[in-house]
């Protein structure tokens, strides 16, 4: 069969799926037209039966919603399968599709023998269903591309390669929300999706190898595959900051993901901090650090598992120190100091906080003080008479002493609740107070600590002064909360799923695993962009080791789609550098890579040009990336005054809506944008630090299509082999 004569015949097939959507359309729309007109008639007594119809209505509109939705592309995809039961003609779509009697149009890409389309090439395959390995033969498998319900393009495997079917892809401009990849999921990037749900994973994967988008397509995968397992409700996604949360944020309903809980770090340790503090960004802490005003060893030893597990031993000896001496109530013994210490030794050996190991223990002390009231009652009513015996029968003492006999022994009937609940008052001390006491004690605490304790007391001890903590400071602050206080809030999660995972420290990591002790948890980062490597994961076995016990499953996401092949080779001369392992990249190329050296005359005019460049060629996201906030400020001010239509993209902000923008080079992690202007690649900026050399990498696999790199004075080492004698100067060639 020709190519001509196969576009004809899947023309015709996909009018006909049109059609039948329609037909589905219309059906729905009457059955909810008509539940609509009986709710409007309801009478009285007939209640039941509205709520049973308004259920209806909602179904109706549920399936009438969705159907819309595919209706302009109701699949992308068709293999044909040969196993013992004959040959399965299988379209792929966003969800299932089936006509009025309830055969399928088009699969749901999530069902395990769609598997087949991201697994295999032509020939032998297999795939898995309720457990049974089915085996056969892919005959044939087909790309369709559908645009508003017209049939686009039509290629067979064995005419157009895997390879060139996502290249057509990557060559679009970029969105400024993060879109589905439905279409051209690779199989090292289906394994990850499909993986089974019941284990830990780490997943590394290089910049541009969509492990942003793999993560929210795994969790879509599940919450179909494994409904009845877990439900969307039982699913957080832990990300960076707000700003990426919101980057993300359009591509979850369009994979029907509605419902999934999205929080940063920050967020979880404002809930225990109760707004006593605010946080000092770590991208604050990164420019301090870079500018030598803060010592980072002091922050990579609070990042430290040791630390977290120094606090805990003293909070631990907090709680012992304050269960001491029995609890009295008007010299009666109402607990004695050894029961108490089964309560401190509850708290270590188990999993629950103190305060819930506390309130279950007083009601069972009121309820046992109640019970033994009679024989509690009769001894201070022996210590009262002794007393009266001892005073004359006119003393009007003799009355005050009866009446206050009396009054206890009310008390004690009662439970003696009020004087419990005063015994434990020192439980409810909020966490920033015990946490300032923690770092007080730290130089009277025994330990031969890898850093000038008194310099990490001095600094965190201002900083507490001014009600401010560091990201360094937030795993205690949680840790704390959770010793004293539980995390009720956070037991109903299942599933956690962490992006830029790099980034989180390895104390963040083990109160992590505290507060969502029930959870499976899904890591995804680079270790090549721990941007904040004085707290960031540098090796994931190490994690894995210390966290996991070496239970958790890693897997690499190698090969970056991102980049044209320029770009991903200038990101592999910074690799090189501080040793990390180079990233494989799809065979897309580009444009040369644009170095301009410039000079204080010629910055403003060269960099107007390159962005008149860049709009001219139609890009819609343009980044120019600075090294810090005080180089971005100065640049963005300078830009505004020249007229230039630029938003400033800063750390606070919730959401970028594409077009052309300046940012720092630590803000820019996780983005992507058709071309990146990186503003001075100098010396001075980029030197061979792992800091410097991680924040240059991020900055230049943020282009999908286009870099152009400037710098003043001297080119940064890594980068000099980018120089070449016939390099254009976009001064000349546009001024």
């Amino acid at each position: 069969m020709t190519k001509e004569e196969i576009f004809k015949l899947e023309q015709e097939r996909l009018k006909q799926v049109i059609d039948k959507i329609n037909e589905q359309i219309k059906i729905a729309q009457e059955g909810f037209d008509k539940q609509k007109h009986f709710i409007i008639g309801f009478k009285e007594g007939q209640r039941g039966t509205q709520f049973t119809r308004q259920g209806l209505m909602s179904l109706y509109a549920t399936e009438i919603n969705n159907l819309n939705k595919v209706k302009s592309n109701p699949y992308f995809g068709k293999i044909e399968f040969q196993d013992s039961n004959g040959i399965n003609q299988i379209y792929i779509g966003k969800r299932a599709i089936l006509d009025k009697n309830k055969d399928i149009l088009a699969y749901d890409w999530r069902s395990p023998i769609c598997s087949l389309y991201y697994d295999y090439d032509l020939g032998d395959a297999k795939y898995i269903e309720n457990g049974k390995e089915i085996k056969g033969k892919l005959t044939n498998k087909r790309h369709i591309v559908i645009k508003d319900g017209e049939l686009q393009s039509v290629n067979d495997q064995d005419v157009l390669s895997d390879d060139k079917i996502l290249l057509k892809y990557l060559s679009e401009n970029s969105d400024y929300k993060l879109k589905s990849i439905i279409a051209t999921i690779q199989k090292e990037q289906n394994q990850i999706i499909r993986s089974p749900l019941k284990k830990d994973y780490i997943i590394q994967g290089v910049a541009g190898s969509g492990k942003t988008t793999v993560a929210l397509h795994r969790i879509a995968y599940l919450l179909y595959n494994e409904a009845k397992n877990i439900s969307e409700s039982e699913f957080m996604i832990l990300g960076p900051n707000k700003y990426f949360l919101n980057y993300i944020s359009e591509l979850l309903p369009d994979l029907d993901i509605n419902n999934v809980t999205q929080l940063t770090f920050d967020e979880i340790a404002l809930n225990s901090l109760k707004g006593k503090a605010k946080i000092n960004s770590k991208n604050n802490t990164l420019q301090n650090v870079l500018n030598g005003d803060t010592n980072y060893k002091v922050i990579e030893y609070k990042s430290s598992i040791e630390f977290v597990k120094l606090l805990e031993k003293f909070i631990y000896t907090y709680i012992e120190s304050n269960l001491n001496k029995p609890i009295m109530y008007e010299d009666i013994e109402l607990c004695s100091k050894e029961s108490l210490e089964r309560i401190y030794k509850s708290v270590v050996y188990t999993n629950r906080s103190y305060n819930e190991k506390i309130n279950d223990f007083i009601k069972s002390l009121v309820s046992q003080i109640k019970k033994n009231a009679d024989d509690l009652c009769y001894d201070v009513w022996k210590k009262c008479k002794k007393e009266i015996d001892l005073l004359p029968k006119d003393d009007i003492r003799r009355q005050q002493l009866l009446d206050k006999t009396t009054e206890i022994q009310m008390e004690i009937k009662k439970g003696c609740l009020k004087e419990i609940k005063d015994y434990f008052k020192f439980s409810k001390v909020n966490p920033l107070i015990l946490y300032r006491s923690f770092i007080e004690s730290l130089d009277k605490i025994n330990v031969n600590y890898p850093i000038d304790i008194k310099e990490l007391q001095d600094y965190t001890l201002n900083n507490i002064s001014k009600k401010q903590l560091g990201v360094e400071d937030l795993s205690p602050i949680i840790l704390i909360d959770y010793l004293m206080n539980g995390s009720k809030e956070y037991s109903n999660y299942s599933y956690l799923a962490i992006d830029e995972a790099q980034d989180l420290s390895l104390a963040q990591y083990y109160v992590l695993k505290k507060i969502f002790n029930k959870c499976i948890f899904n890591i995804f980062g680079d270790v090549n962009q721990s941007i904040y490597d004085y707290q960031s994961v540098k090796d994931w076995n190490e994690l894995n080791n210390v966290i996991f016990d070496n239970k958790a499953c890693l897997l690499n996401l190698s090969k970056s789609y991102r980049t044209t092949l320029e770009i991903a080779q200038t990101a592999n001369l910074v690799l090189n550098e501080y040793n990390s392992y180079e990233a494989d990249s799809i065979n897309r190329n580009g444009s040369e890579i644009e170095v301009t050296e410039n000079d204080s005359k010629t910055y403003n005019v060269s960099l107007i040009n390159q962005i008149k460049k860049l709009l001219d060629k139609g890009y819609t996201s343009i980044a120019i990336i600075c090294k810090d906030d005080k180089e971005t400020d100065a640049v963005y001010k300078k830009l505004i005054k020249q007229g230039v239509n630029i938003s400033r993209i800063k750390e606070q902000d919730n959401e970028f809506n594409g077009g052309l923008c300046i940012m720092p080079s630590f803000l820019s992690k996780g983005l992507e944008f058709d071309a990146v202007i990186i503003y001075n690649a100098n010396n001075i900026n980029y030197t061979d630090s792992d800091i410097d050399l991680k924040l240059l990498y991020v900055s230049i696999t943020r282009a999908l299509h286009e870099l152009f790199i400037n710098y003043e004075g001297e080119l940064t080492k890594v980068l000099k082999p980018l120089i070449k004698d016939d390099v254009k100067k976009l001064t000349k060639e546009y001024s």
